[in-house]
């Protein structure tokens, strides 16, 4: 797989589907989630994911083998807190919000998934019931398994295990930051934070998401990420159009926002390092 193209390893891909629906003929092509809808995507895997990237190009194949290309729409719910998990994702591109509940208030998001991450963490601590909600926020593009693959593919292959092993460690360091961040830091400090992440897991300077997801991912009121936004604006740091926020000065942005940044960047990079174990970069 080293040294061939986009084109030529999608070639390959697609042989090896058609071999398996050969050998699996009278059986439905995919499953549909009874948790939303999934359109399954012809185009070629662009193999955007971050974690799918790492892997050697045997236990990419194997893994590739056992997915199926899906357009991420926004608003679907890739998982939903309490019900079966029926699939795993790889996200390539878009953006989507894992999210949790305290009694009858509103949601509050946990994590801001991308181009870096797995949707799916219980599946690799032996659990097959999702605890929060996963809902797509920007369009984009997945590859998504079947749970059982999955866990028959971490069984056999170790290279895999320990690669999710490790991102679960990085999501654990990410949880335990916020914690942190939230009760010490302010609004702007936290609004530079998320912003930073969110455009790490995008992969992009614009983050197309509207002051209402921001105000639900930090757990505020709408009308201060309204103030706080606007604050950064006149200060140079991003531009705002409708639904959209550009980041013209990263630099400054990043001064801007707290050391959690660094840490939670860290632990996600240090999750792609193979054997080297996680070094957390304390403030």
């Amino acid at each position: 797989m080293i040294g061939q193209t986009a084109t030529e390893r999608w070639h390959m891909l697609e042989l090896d589907l058609v071999k398996k629906d050969a050998r699996n003929s009278g059986t439905a092509s995919s499953i549909v989630s009874r948790i939303a809808p999934q359109a399954r995507d012809a185009s070629p895997p662009s193999l955007g994911n971050d974690l799918i990237a790492h892997l050697s190009p045997r236990s990419r194949r194997s893994l590739l083998d056992r997915c199926d290309s899906i357009r991420l729409t926004a608003r679907q719910v890739l998982q939903e807190r309490g019900l079966p998990l029926q699939f795993a994702y790889f996200i390539e591109s878009g953006a989507a919000s894992l999210t949790t509940r305290a009694g009858d208030c509103p949601p509050v998001e946990i994590h801001t998934l991308g181009k870096k991450d797995f949707v799916g963490v219980p599946l690799v601590l032996g659990m097959r019931v999702s605890p929060h909600r996963c809902t797509v926020h920007v369009p984009g593009k997945a590859l998504r398994i079947q749970t059982d693959a999955l866990i028959a593919l971490i069984k056999t292959d170790t290279e895999v295990e320990k690669l999710l092993l490790r991102y679960v460690q990085a999501t654990l360091i990410h949880s335990a930051q916020l914690v942190a961040c939230n009760s010490r830091h302010n609004l702007s400090q936290r609004l530079a934070r998320w912003l930073l992440v969110a455009r790490d897991r995008i992969g992009d300077n614009e983050v197309a998401l509207t002051h209402k997801c921001m105000a639900q991912a930090l757990g505020v009121r709408r009308a201060g990420i309204t103030t706080a936004v606007g604050d950064m604006e006149a200060n140079g740091l991003i531009r705002r159009s409708r639904g959209r926020t550009v980041i013209v000065d990263e630099t400054r942005l990043e001064q801007a926002s707290c050391d959690c940044f660094r840490v939670i960047r860290s632990a996600h990079e240090n999750s792609l390092l193979g054997p080297i174990a996680l070094r957390v970069a304390h403030p």
